[in-house]
């Protein structure tokens, strides 16, 4: 698979069509994911919360090599220092997949999500990243 980066509008209108998702905070980045033949499979936004840290939204395919492109983006060229994943707590596949790709439990956001309805915290620093290659 292979980012698509700088094609925030092709992107948006896929989270839109396929996912029924609107990119509305700005300044944010919108990566796309393609497969082999150049398809659209899947998408990262990237929601900018101070100037070294984002929330990251994952939607549709993903690959280790998609992942691995995401996190040498956000903490090269983004220039991202922390990232974050947000999920409501009874999503146990996002839960688990963020712990998967390194992310570490740090907190319940009380009825983040409406009254009853807490958000589950996890984050990431650049250093703590082991999907980037060190030299």
């Amino acid at each position: 698979m292979i980012l698509l980066h700088g094609h925030d509008d092709v992107v948006a209108g896929w989270l839109a069509y396929k996912h029924g998702v609107h990119v509305l905070q700005a300044p944010s980045v919108v990566l796309g994911i393609l497969d082999s033949a150049g398809t659209l499979r899947g998408a990262f936004v990237l929601t900018w919360r101070n100037d070294t840290s984002a929330e990251l939204h994952v939607y549709g395919a993903l690959s280790n090599d998609a992942v691995k492109g995401l996190f040498r983006h956000a903490f090269g060229p983004a220039g991202i220092h922390r990232l974050e994943v947000r999920t409501p707590r009874t999503h146990k596949k996002v839960r688990k997949a963020a712990r998967k790709f390194g992310f570490q439990f740090e907190g319940v956001a009380r009825d983040y999500y409406g009254p009853g309805a807490d958000g589950f915290t996890f984050g990431m620093t650049a250093r703590e990243c082991r999907w980037l290659e060190r030299h």
